[in-house]
């Protein structure tokens, strides 16, 4: 029993020094911060590479995602907020355009993407709306709206 017991021990502890590797689809988890419009977004990645960085420019719509990747399979998963670019999006890789698979929730566009290749990479989302664009017109609305809702109180206390 105690013989049974030491070799259970031995190949428990022994044994996951010579396992295999990690896959090459492990996630390394980023968050970026983008800032625009007076608002702050937190874009996500899941990916087996390294994304050094994330720049927005908000009047292409357009994401774009510095790459520095050691395996030849790469694969990411990419959550961007709805309220930060929004639509129907177009995908570059290295200036070539791709096709990922995205799913959309009420607030979030969510990316799957595969692409082979090591080396460092530019990955370019270009969507069809920037929604804080009209975050400006919003308290204008509000302004218009409560003062017509004052001014047909008042006339119709007069009467």
């Amino acid at each position: 029993m105690k013989t049974l017991l030491v070799l259970l021990i031995i190949f428990t502890t022994v044994s996951p020094a010579f396992a295999a590797p990690l896959s090459d689809r492990t996630g390394l988890k980023q968050d970026f911060i983008i800032e625009t419009g007076g608002y702050e977004f937190e874009v996500e990645t899941v990916s087996n590479f390294d994304v050094n960085k994330i720049n927005f420019d908000a009047e292409g719509k357009r994401l774009t995602l510095t790459i520095d990747s050691g395996l030849e399979n790469n694969l990411a998963e990419i959550y961007i907020p709805k309220n930060l670019i929004n639509g129907n999006f177009t995908f570059f890789l290295n200036d070539v355009e791709i096709f990922p698979k995205v799913q959309t929730s009420e607030q979030i566009s969510f990316i799957t993407l595969e692409f082979v290749g090591t080396g460092k990479h530019t990955l370019d989302i270009i969507g069809t709306t920037y929604l804080p664009e009209f975050s400006e017109i919003a308290p204008l609305v509000l302004a218009t709206g409560l003062i017509g809702l004052l001014f047909l109180k008042k006339r119709s206390l007069i009467k």
